[in-house]
């Protein structure tokens, strides 16, 4: 009878060792389902548009970038596969509110026109807008933008930046690279455009130089659905772990050669 107890004493502890088990994965995916807005709670959907290089663009048929390597980093944290939905940059905002995507990672700038129908998490780098132009132009500066045509990247910074310039024609292109394909040709006299890929790009165009003064300074963030604040929370929490444990300044300098524009 003893080694009866003794035995169905270990069967009721193994029994409720395993109903805890059992419990604190059940909790992991309940959190999981209720922190990722898509519909498997094992996928983690990443909208950006992968023509934005060094932060996201294709190699052969795969996106890669630092925006990428910084999802990866989010879904690992959440147990989950990362998808990438490559979109036009103007779709992304729509695809998060309407639940296509989960989080949108794509050179996005913080502006209070978009932070009214999403969430901002914190800034992970900082930015600046540069006019592009031909080797030969005379424009040095944006007070001789005036009466310009100017070539932008539909629905950036870029794009409203251009619209303030007294009397200028704003030419709106789906990718940086049309943008900068049609100033080589002369069709437009300039180009608005974010400093990192402006640099990336204009290093394949031996006719454009980007001037030296910014427009701007301002800081990329993640897009999340508004009111997914676990979502949020958990991307935030990342962003500093990562900018902590050193991970941010590897993928920075894996993609800029350099930890600058991290904040």
């Amino acid at each position: 009878m003893k080694n009866g107890g003794k035995k169905q004493k270990i069967l009721g502890i193994s029994l409720a060792v395993i109903y805890l088990i059992l419990n604190f994965f059940m909790f992991q995916d309940i959190m999981r389902r209720e922190t990722v807005i898509s519909k498997d709670s094992n996928v983690l959907v990443m909208g950006t548009n992968a023509t934005f290089k060094p932060f996201e663009y294709k190699d052969g048929d795969t996106v890669v970038g630092f925006d990428v390597d910084l999802a990866e980093e989010i879904a690992k944290s959440l147990g989950a596969e990362l998808k990438i939905e490559d979109m036009s940059f103007d779709g992304l905002l729509p695809a998060l509110e309407s639940g296509q995507i989960d989080l949108a990672v794509a050179g996005m700038s913080v502006t209070e026109e978009r932070a009214k129908n999403v969430f901002f998490s914190d800034p992970y780098y900082v930015a600046s807008q540069q006019i592009i132009v031909r080797s030969e132009s005379s424009i040095k500066n944006r007070y001789e933008l005036v009466n310009k045509t100017i070539g932008v990247q539909l629905g950036t910074t870029g794009d409203q930046m251009a619209r303030q310039i007294k009397g200028a024609k704003v030419v709106q292109f789906p990718a940086a690279p049309n943008v900068l394909q049609e100033l080589t040709t002369g069709r437009i006299d300039a180009a608005i455009l974010d400093n990192a890929p402006a640099a990336q790009y204009v290093a394949g165009f031996s006719n454009l130089k980007v001037l030296s003064l910014p427009l701007s300074r301002e800081p990329y963030a993640v897009a999340i659905k508004k009111g997914n604040q676990k979502l949020l929370d958990q991307v935030n929490r990342v962003i500093t772990e990562m900018r902590e444990d050193g991970r941010m300044q590897k993928i920075l300098m894996k993609h800029f050669g350099t930890a600058e524009g991290q904040l």
